[in-house]
C-alpha cells in the first residue's frame, strides 16, 4: 500500500504539472450561451499554471473536481453584474456548465473490492482461495476522457494503472507453484499465521459508452475570500454505461505475515503463479449527481488455463 500511495502521488503531480485541459462548455452566464475553451471548471484559464511578475501573482491547481486559485489582483471580468444568470453573495458564486461538444479530460481515482467467481459462484468456505471481501482492495489511477458524440450520448475512454489485492480468508493459504501447476495449500508450520493475499498490477485501457440523461450537465461553486477562489463543481443528472476494457500484466507477487518463535515474519515471492498476462472483460458503469459507482467482471480466468482454479476476478467500487 506504501509503494501504491507514493505511485499515486506522483502521479498527481506530474498530471497537475504537464496536463492541458481541451474541453469545451456551454457557459451559462447571460442568456445566450458563451462557448468558451476552458479547463475542467475555469471558464477563464486553460491549464494549471504559476505566473509571477513585480506587480501580479497567479496560482491555479485544479484536480478531482475542486480548484485553488490564488492572485493578488482579480481581473474586471470576474465582477459580474445584474444580468448574472447564476446566484452569488458577496463571497460565493454559483452556475452551471453545459457539456454538449468536444472532450473532455480528468484524472479518476478508483476504489473498490475484489472477489472471485468460479463457475458464476463465489467460492465456498472450504476454499483455500476463497477471499475477504472487504480487506481485498482495489485502487486505480486512470486518466479519463469523456467524449460528446450526439443526444445524451457519450463516450468516456482512457487508460492507467490498477492494483489488486486479493486477500484470503484463511490466514495460512500459501500459493504453491511447483509442479507446473498452481496449488493452494494450508500452511501448518507457522505458530501464528496473520495474512495471505496475492497481489496483481495492471496496465490497461477502457471504453464505456454510456447515456448521460443530464447532457454532461454540472455545478459550480465558487468561494472568494481575499486573494484566495476555491471552486467546486459537480455533475448532475443521471448516467449508465456498459463497455470493455483490456489490460496487461505488470507485476503479481504473493505476501504472507505470520509470527513463530523469532517473532514477527514476512515473506514476499515474486510471479511465478500462472497469472495471465493479459486480461479482458466487461465495466457497468452507474451514477447521479456527483455519486459514480463501477463493476467489472475480467471473461478470462486470472490463472493460465489447466494451470490453477478456474477463478474470475470482479470488482465493485467507487470513482472519484
Amino acid at each position: 500500500m506504501k509503494k501504491i500511495t507514493q505511485t499515486i502521488i506522483v502521479g498527481l503531480i506530474l498530471v497537475m504539472s504537464v496536463s492541458q485541459a481541451q474541453a469545451q462548455w456551454r457557459w451559462m452566464r447571460y442568456g445566450d450561451y458563451e462557448k468558451l475553451d476552458t479547463v475542467v471548471s475555469i471558464p477563464k484559464h486553460e491549464s494549471n499554471k504559476v505566473y509571477i511578475s513585480d506587480d501580479d501573482f497567479y496560482l491555479r491547481i485544479g484536480f478531482f473536481g475542486m480548484e485553488v486559485e490564488v492572485e493578488d489582483r482579480w481581473d474586471w471580468d470576474w465582477d459580474y453584474d445584474s444580468n448574472w444568470r447564476g446566484r452569488r453573495n458577496s463571497n460565493t458564486i454559483e452556475y452551471y456548465e453545459q457539456h454538449d461538444h468536444g472532450t473532455l479530460k480528468g484524472l479518476n481515482l478508483e476504489f473498490g473490492f475484489n472477489n472471485f467467481l468460479k463457475n458464476g459462484d463465489f467460492p465456498s468456505s472450504s476454499d483455500l482461495y476463497q477471499v475477504k471481501p472487504i480487506s481485498s482492495n482495489y485502487v486505480g489511477l486512470l486518466w479519463n476522457h469523456t467524449t460528446y458524440v450526439s443526444g445524451p450520448l457519450y463516450l468516456e475512454w482512457g487508460g492507467g494503472f490498477s492494483w489488486y489485492n486479493f486477500k484470503f480468508e484463511n490466514a495460512a493459504t500459501r500459493l504453491d507453484p511447483n509442479g507446473g501447476q498452481l496449488n493452494f495449500i494450508e500452511d501448518t508450520n507457522a505458530n501464528s499465521v496473520l495474512k495471505s493475499k496475492l497481489k496483481v498490477t495492471y496496465i490497461g485501457f477502457q471504453a464505456v459508452p454510456m447515456l448521460d440523461f443530464g447532457r454532461g450537465k454540472r455545478v459550480v461553486r465558487r468561494f472568494m475570500e481575499d486573494d484566495v477562489r476555491v471552486g467546486f463543481s459537480a455533475r448532475r443528472g443521471f448516467r449508465i454505461g456498459i463497455g470493455p476494457y483490456v489490460g496487461l500484466r505488470l507485476s503479481n507477487k504473493a505476501k504472507y505475515i505470520y509470527r513463530n518463535d523469532d517473532g514477527r515474519q514476512k515473506d514476499k515471492e515474486k510471479g511465478g503463479f500462472f497469472v495471465n498476462d493479459f486480461r479482458y472483460g466487461l465495466r457497468a458503469q452507474i451514477g447521479i449527481n456527483g455519486f459514480d459507482m463501477f463493476m467489472t467482471y475480467d471473461m478470462n480466468e486470472l490463472f493460465e488455463e489447466g494451470r490453477g482454479p478456474q477463478l474470475n476476478p470482479i470488482t465493485i467500487g467507487v470513482t472519484f
